[in-house]
């Protein structure tokens, strides 16, 4: 089997405004663009010098030369192939090929992760508006409260009388199911529901092909999804690696309204937090980003850790800075029961805090 090179593209465009384009988007997300095409021979003649293949290579219907039965050559080869239309009516000759992206987010969300099929066939046929807000909260680090955070915004959201879906993405240590006492929610083959107005569903390596063409779904279906992302661990090599494991975390990045990023403000987390700064300072997403710092003191008088907690993110100039007070109390309650904050104690402080973190929500 031939070794694939990391990140690394050809185009075989004909047009040079969108080659210049392409190349240029990939570049600025650290991509390597090894070679441009001017025609199907010349492509082929580069391909034949490399000893590894590149990670993609993007194509237009108009370069001279190029016919169906010779893509399909390349794809059985293992090469991934992007196909962009220059005509509408090239569709015709090629049902597999796509409207060229004309913003960078769009070509960035395409080329981005392993598996391409549904992502592909939804952009062409869920343009339309979606109804759902969508709503990703990551970690910086383990024991952040990410999980609890997205299982009780998600429960206040549904007393409003919202559908909203819980989408277990934190693939290393799903968490939900067993917070919410729900069996089978790993196996279950759509949104399984949890109580009124409140739906779940988790992605596991098995399902992930099936997760994807869910999301798609309940774009239209519910009012909010929230996703329990799990720790964001080195997020520029999820967002140009292969693993299933970051697909969900791919899909955010081209997807979602929100981002939220939650953590502690202790030295570990800060360190972590600056790490997953500079990664974002450095690769293009379309969710707006805000940080939650969790576990805050509910003193007024702000600590060194803080201050450099808020001085890392500002660099990102975030469009919210929140916080999620510490309450182990009214946590272990709630989860010893199975229950939301709402169920187990409605007038907690903490509940309270929850309540106006969900007031956040797409404000």
């Amino acid at each position: 089997m031939v070794k694939t090179l990391s990140t690394s593209a050809v185009t075989a465009i004909h047009g040079s405004d969108f080659e210049s384009f392409a190349a240029s988007t990939l570049f600025s997300q650290g991509w390597s663009v090894l070679h441009r095409a001017l025609d199907w021979s010349s492509l082929i003649d580069f391909l034949e010098t490399l000893t590894v293949l590149p990670d993609v290579v993007l194509i237009s219907t108009d370069l001279e030369g190029i016919n169906v039965g010779a893509i399909n050559e390349l794809r059985a080869r293992g090469i991934q192939i992007f196909l962009f239309r220059k005509r509408d009516e090239d569709v015709l000759q090629f049902p597999d090929s796509l409207p060229e992206p004309t913003a960078a987010l769009e070509l960035i969300g395409l080329v981005r992760g392993s598996i391409r099929k549904p992502l592909l066939r939804a952009r062409e046929t869920l343009v339309e508006e979606n109804r759902g807000h969508i709503l990703a909260i990551a970690s910086a680090h383990s024991g952040a409260g990410c999980t609890s955070l997205t299982i009780n915004i998600a429960s206040e959201l549904s007393l409003l009388s919202k559908k909203v879906l819980i989408v277990d993405a934190n693939v290393h240590s799903p968490a939900v199911a067993i917070l919410l006492g729900e069996q089978g929610l790993h196996s279950a083959k759509s949104f399984q529901k949890i109580s009124n107005n409140l739906w779940a569903m988790e992605v596991t390596e098995e399902n992930i092909a099936e997760s994807i063409t869910l999301l798609e779904r309940a774009k239209m279906e519910f009012d909010y999804i929230l996703i329990d992302a799990g720790v964001i661990a080195d997020l520029a090599s999820v967002l140009r690696g292969r693993r299933w494991t970051g697909e969900v975390l791919v899909w955010v990045t081209s997807h979602a309204d929100e981002l939220w990023i939650i953590s502690k403000s202790n030295r570990v987390a800060v360190e972590r937090v600056r790490t997953i700064a500079q990664a974002l300072l450095q690769n293009s997403i379309k969710p707006a980003i805000s940080f939650v710092q969790s576990m805050s003191s509910q003193s007024k008088k702000s600590s060194v850790q803080d201050e450099a907690f808020l001085s890392t993110i500002n660099a990102l100039r975030p469009k919210k800075i929140l916080r999620y007070p510490h309450d182990p109390r009214s946590i272990a309650a709630a989860e010893s029961e199975l229950l939301s904050l709402y169920e187990s104690n409605e007038r907690s402080s903490l509940r309270k805090s929850v309540v106006q973190l969900a007031g956040e929500v797409g404000a």
